[in-house]
């Protein structure tokens, strides 16, 4: 990544100075990358297959000032952090965050590790209603700005991560063998044009900072304060769906594919329901 680059990036998230490739600088970006970045899924919903090239990722979400899911977030934060001088490796996760039976799934989930002075490190700022703003450090339990989450070591290879809410959940599992770009993309068409995939028939826009975790599931509009303290409400309108993502998820978008969106939210039947 070009110094111009690394300098729009950072702009992007409102960090202005003081970065470097220690550990205060990775933890000072995951916090202020979901805060200014959000997680969507507009793309994928509306019948597109998200590029995940580094230029076509920093132009939408850089540039246009868009969101993104798990490929492009994490794609982005890694190109980042190794211009910073983190050595960063990529993974695919199985995900059992709001599993209905607790089956396993395909590994479709993106995150990133690093090792820091001795320390091995989950670092993830793409996984919508649980992204985490702070690096987890491995086999260990710790409080982050927003939420209680642990990483532990499984009988089978596996790691997995989960968050305390009144009782600790899961949010996915996961090995420490590295994956190539070759394996994002076919994951990445799979979770954008799969027939059993929720990322095409569904829609899923989040976003967190230092006050709350917002939600868009479909027309389902949640805050959940940092207190536990939830609000509802359902979008009715297109100019009330303008208005939700304006405000609460820093998404102005072009009015084209507003409309997109919101025609294709008065088509969907079915509902399903995400752990908050």
């Amino acid at each position: 990544m070009e110094d111009s680059t690394l300098k729009g990036y950072l702009e992007r998230i409102a960090i202005s100075e003081g970065v470097s490739g220690d550990l205060e600088t990775l933890k000072k970006l995951t916090q202020a990358h979901p805060k200014h970045i959000t997680f969507e899924n507009i793309d994928s919903f509306t019948g597109i297959v998200p590029a995940i090239d580094t230029a076509d990722i920093f132009q939408k979400m850089v540039t246009e000032k868009r969101g993104g899911y798990c490929y492009e977030q994490n794609s982005l934060f890694k190109e980042v952090l190794q211009t910073l001088g983190f050595n960063m490796k990529m993974h695919l996760a199985r995900v059992l965050w709001s599993s209905k039976d607790g089956s396993e799934t395909a590994r479709t989930h993106m995150l990133l590790t690093t090792d820091i002075e001795g320390k091995k490190y989950l670092v993830d700022v793409g996984f919508g209603s649980m992204t985490l703003t702070a690096p987890i450090v491995f086999n260990s339990e710790q409080e982050t700005p927003n939420g209680r989450f642990r990483l532990i070591s499984l009988d089978d290879n596996f790691y997995r991560l989960d968050v305390f809410k009144n009782e600790w959940l899961p949010i996915y599992k996961f090995t420490l063998e590295e994956v190539q770009v070759s394996d994002l993309d076919m994951a990445n068409w799979y979770v954008a044009t799969g027939p059993s995939s929720m990322f095409n028939k569904f829609l899923m826009i989040t976003r967190v900072d230092e006050h709350a975790r917002y939600a868009l599931f479909n027309k389902e509009f949640n805050i959940r304060d940092s207190n536990g303290g939830k609000e509802s409400s359902e979008i009715t309108n297109e100019e009330e769906l303008q208005s939700v993502l304006i405000n609460y998820f820093k998404l102005d978008l072009p009015a084209a594919i507003l409309t997109t969106t919101y025609a294709k939210l008065n088509k969907v039947q079915s509902s399903f329901q995400v752990t908050q």
